[in-house]
């Protein structure tokens, strides 16, 4: 079930020294209560079918894990959300490398979109900076729903849009888009717009009816 109650902020700039949160919790806003878009924590309700809103109805998942890096603090925290990894089986730990995954066959160890990024986070700290401060730190990862201004597919294997994207082998923040999922592949979620300044929409979890697990 979902955690009834959570500590939760704005997702993209929570980064938590020590947990505020049970880790593996599961939660999802009301919709309209957080914005893709924005990053701001501003109630619009609509009643209207048909809203104009994007992702209005596709209400976003989020879960509460702890960040690790085994590359002792060398990465560079992306732009925007962008793919991390499961590094082992208790599912609260995530990784950007997916290299460090708990297994890299297929890449079936994508955990989700790490929703911290620097556009949110502001400019100041650099990328690097930033990163060393995700390195250890607890944060929201998105597992479901609508993610608007997602970090790219890194590969592409196919024109994109419409297309799933899942799991790499190996490279940081790496996601393969295709019209098909390679075999042990665990799907991320569906490309939802055409890539754009190396971003794009994504309905994260994919064409399931039930975005909770």
């Amino acid at each position: 079930m979902y955690t009834p109650y959570v500590r939760f902020n704005n997702p993209q700039t929570q980064l938590d020294s020590s947990a505020k949160n049970a880790l593996g919790s599961v939660y999802s806003p009301p919709p309209g209560v957080y914005s893709n878009v924005s990053g701001v924590s501003t109630p619009v309700f609509s009643t209207t079918a048909g809203s104009s809103t994007a992702g209005f109805g596709a209400p976003s998942v989020f879960k509460y894990v702890y960040f690790y890096d085994a590359s002792a603090l060398t990465g560079t925290m992306q732009n925007a959300p962008a793919p991390v990894y499961w590094i082992d089986e208790s599912f609260t730990t995530i990784t950007g490398n997916a290299a460090d995954a708990y297994y890299t066959t297929g890449g079936a160890c994508v955990a989700g979109y790490l929703m911290p990024n620097t556009t949110a986070l502001g400019t100041s700290n650099t990328g690097a900076q930033w990163y060393a401060q995700l390195s250890q730190s607890y944060v929201w990862i998105q597992t479901a729903g609508f993610l608007s201004q997602a970090y790219a597919p890194t590969i592409q294997t196919s024109a994109g849009q419409g297309n799933y994207i899942y799991g790499a082998t190996t490279g940081s923040w790496a996601s393969i888009v295709n019209t098909s999922v390679a075999n042990s592949s665990r799907v991320l979620g569906i490309q939802w717009t055409a890539i754009a300044s190396s971003l794009c929409d994504v309905l994260v979890g994919g064409y399931t009816t039930f975005w909770g697990s």
